[in-house]
């Protein structure tokens, strides 16, 4: 085999000079320029300080089996999502419909809450019914089977997984047969494709997203929009990428037939707008709005409303913290139920901004003036106050004290403002193609004779046979 003859070493390519904070993530930098304009930068988490997939639960909830339910009310679990499956996932199938899309992410969360790396995963037939909200158990059996024939991609680039990767989007470890004689309260036994669980496994930024909110959905086409807005109501505003689209646009993007005729495109754009309004109640974890403009659709959100018990707690003095504590452990037993761990409190001051002792100063004057001298706190009476305290405990009562307690200033300055309805504006319809119309399409040169006198007529019967489009029916929502 003949050599090149140019054998010298290429020279190393020529880097480019990059700002000294440019892609770095974690804690918020906002950097002003000598013109006086911000930019922001996040600090980036090195090493041990990475969090990886692995390295976290994945689910926010106590009972998965019982608040994964349809008809819950009370509670609203939450699953843990990567930003690059969010970004990266597309299914390729159409045949799928919204209830088998949910019981898709109903059984990521199984498997998440299991352990996302184990070979084989379980769920109680049952548990997808109720989340459902099937009346039918042969209903959710269809759909599970549905899913075993389905195919996705991911756009990954990792060890053992690069570029765009088709997989099948679930495997039943159960033949034909069985999978019909199972019963409600039967386990079933399924895996989850390689690629997503390793996408899981290493993933540093993820979105949590309703699990519940998504069992609502009627269309098929709300999932992917929905995830994308989970994903940057969890970002600080100025790193949210806000959907702006057009029809075409949102129709590529939701993964609708190129041919999906407009007034079918219209009316699905109205229901995944219609169904992002009308989540509501536990569900609603930020507001969303949605406007249109020269076309466009424009989508803004609100911040993820978080929990104080999912805050990070804040950093104290060690000689703080023991001043604190002991003085609770020096309040009698009655009076020491009235307070929180001080987890709480360090929680508190990342929520707030203001410092766990001054928090903790404020939480003791409103027991104080509550039980000696019958003055209310946080929007409550004083016997109401302390009748919650003795009913959920201090740990709830203390939440929900953090947010209605007033501390001199706004802690969330979003001003987005949920959309109440939105009406989808309609094309105007397509003229209809008539003689007289036709005799004016026609060049002003044109001169008919009789072999011309059969053109019209000819171009009717094509037209109306060539602009055929895909109807309704043809698109499974």
């Amino acid at each position: 085999m003949q050599l090149p003859s140019n054998t010298e070493p290429h020279a190393a390519p020529r880097k480019r000079r990059r700002h000294k904070l440019h892609g770095k993530r974690g804690d918020l930098f906002v950097h002003v320029r000598q013109d006086g304009s911000e930019r922001g930068y996040v600090w980036q988490h090195t090493g041990e300080d990475i969090v990886r997939g692995y390295q976290r639960y994945g689910i926010r909830c106590r009972d998965l089996s019982s608040e994964a339910v349809y008809a819950n009310d009370v509670s609203s679990p939450r699953v843990e999502i990567p930003r690059i499956v969010i970004e990266t996932m597309r299914i390729t199938s159409n045949h799928l419909r919204a209830h088998d899309v949910a019981a898709f992410w109903r059984l990521f969360a199984e498997a998440r809450k299991r352990g996302i790396n184990a070979d084989v995963h379980s769920i109680c037939l049952g548990d997808v019914v109720r989340y459902l909200g099937l009346d039918s158990l042969q209903r959710a059996k269809q759909a599970l089977v549905r899913l075993t024939s389905a195919e996705m991609t991911l756009r990954l680039n990792q060890e053992g997984f690069h570029g765009p990767i088709r997989m099948n989007m679930l495997e039943i470890l159960h033949d034909t047969d069985d999978l019909a004689a199972l019963r409600g309260s039967d386990v079933l036994f399924f895996r989850l494709p390689a690629a997503l669980k390793a996408a899981v496994w290493e993933s540093r930024d993820y979105a949590w997203v309703e699990l519940n909110a998504m069992s609502r959905f009627k269309s098929k086409f709300t999932f992917p929009l929905y995830l994308k807005l989970c994903l940057a109501a969890g970002k600080d505003k100025l790193y949210r990428d806000v959907p702006v689209m057009t029809k075409t646009e949102f129709r590529a993007f939701s993964g609708m037939p190129e041919k999906t005729q407009t007034s079918v495109l219209e009316e699905t754009l109205q229901l995944v707008c219609d169904e992002l309004l009308a989540i509501s109640g536990v569900r609603k974890r930020f507001p969303i709005h949605i406007a249109f403009s020269d076309e466009r659709m424009t989508i803004n959100v609100g911040r993820s409303a978080k929990k104080l018990r999912e805050m990070k707690p804040a950093w104290i003095v060690p000689k703080v913290a023991a001043k604190l504590l002991s003085t609770v452990y020096n309040m009698p037993p009655e009076a020491r139920v009235n307070f929180p761990p001080l987890m709480y409190f360090r929680q508190a001051e990342t929520a707030v901004g203001v410092s766990a002792a001054k928090v903790f100063d404020y939480w003791w004057t409103d027991i104080h003036g509550a039980k000696n001298y019958g003055i209310g706190a946080a929007a409550m009476e004083a016997q109401e106050f302390l009748d919650l305290i003795a009913r959920v405990g201090a740990e709830q009562t203390f939440e929900d004290w953090v947010e209605k307690r007033d501390f001199g200033f706004v802690v969330d300055d979003e001003d987005v403002q949920q959309t109440a309805a939105v009406s989808i504006p309609r094309g105007l319809p397509k003229p209809k193609r008539t003689a007289s119309t036709l005799e004016q399409w026609q060049p002003q040169t044109l001169t008919y004779d009789d072999w011309m006198l059969k053109v019209p007529v000819a171009l009717v019967d094509v037209n109306e046979t060539v602009c055929a489009e895909v109807d309704d029916v043809e698109i499974p929502f």
